[in-house]
């Protein structure tokens, strides 16, 4: 697939994506990541153990560190015995606090771009709700007229993102 990517000049190249899109990245190799974001032994427990495959599975990893998480209990240290640190060590993890300090260090890393936490500028390309309205009323009738919609953010599918250049 990388292959054929290359040869016809396609890229992920988003302008702006979702929150949701967001998460649905990969957390591996992450096109938003700085070099040296990644180290092969600190990341195998998350790969291997925790099942962690793209942003949103990190989020969740990361929760405890949290008050968030809705267990007062966590304490940062090896032999916390709350109940996410309990389930993780039940899975095989030695040490689920680092692992949630790991994967916090990986998303805070990311460029703003592809960060869950930082929203992109208002860019007031959007159709409003009454418009929009308007074109789903003209489309479903199919009679009226149907407003384009220059909007530029990417909230179905991640597959949206690639660009040929």
């Amino acid at each position: 697939i990388i292959k054929t990517a290359k040869k016809h000049n396609i890229i992920f190249a988003p302008i702006k994506m979702s929150k949701n899109i967001k998460k649905q990245l990969p957390a591996w190799h992450n096109i938003g990541a700085p070099q040296n974001t990644y180290h092969k032994t600190k990341n195998k427990c998350l790969q291997e153990t925790h099942n962690v495959q793209n942003i949103k599975n990190l989020i969740k990893c990361r929760k405890r560190l949290t008050r968030l998480s809705g267990d007062p209990l966590h304490v940062p240290r090896k032999t916390c015995a709350c109940s996410d640190c309990k389930r993780d060590k039940n899975k095989g993890c030695k040490n689920p606090h680092y692992c949630a300090q790991i994967a916090n260090e990986i998303l805070s890393k990311l460029a703003p771009k592809f960060n869950t936490k930082s929203k992109p500028k208002k860019d007031d390309l959007s159709l409003t709700h009454h418009r929009k309205e308007k074109n789903n009323q003209a489309h479903e009738r199919r009679t009226g007229e149907l407003l384009f919609d220059p909007s530029i953010t990417i909230r179905s599918n991640v597959s949206e993102g690639f660009r040929i250049f």
